[in-house]
């Protein structure tokens, strides 16, 4: 039996508090089959029990409290190891945004800004040609007649 399951076999409870009274092979063929890899038949043969032993027990609401219980274990096990894998991630990232490349560089900074969801500013063609009449005023002295 693996030490996943010697370890749930302490903490599993119904929710009443009081241990359940489940046997070993009806904990190890719920943990199979919260583990999802294996069809009915095999678990039940690995189980060393018959196809129609298992579909008793599924029916069974202990057995089905055990399979969410081994589900959620499961669940939490994969959170906790995806957090400690997240702090590696980020510490890796935070080194790509100093890389020497350039392009490595900007693709870790378009990656961070992706995950906070800041998108750059759209761009915009700017035209310079222009309808507009430029219009000099000169002053009075240059403009007024010089025969006066």
């Amino acid at each position: 039996m693996g030490s996943f399951l010697v370890f749930f076999l302490k903490q599993i409870e119904t929710k009443g508090g009081v241990l359940m009274s489940l046997t070993k092979k009806q904990l190890e063929a719920a943990k199979l089959i919260a583990e999802g890899n294996m069809t009915d038949e095999e678990i039940a043969k690995a189980c060393s029990i018959g196809r129609t032993t298992l579909y008793r027990w599924k029916k069974q609401e202990e057995f089905r409290q055990a399979i969410d219980n081994f589900t959620a274990e499961m669940k939490k096990d994969i959170e906790r190891k995806l957090m400690s894998m997240s702090s590696k991630a980020l510490r890796e990232l935070d080194k790509l945004l100093c890389a020497r490349s350039e392009l490595v560089r900007l693709q870790a900074i378009k990656d961070v800004l992706d995950r906070l969801d800041i998108k750059p500013a759209d761009k915009q063609n700017i035209d310079l040609k222009t309808d507009m009449d430029i219009v000099v005023k000169l002053p009075d002295e240059l403009t007024a007649d010089k025969n006066d």
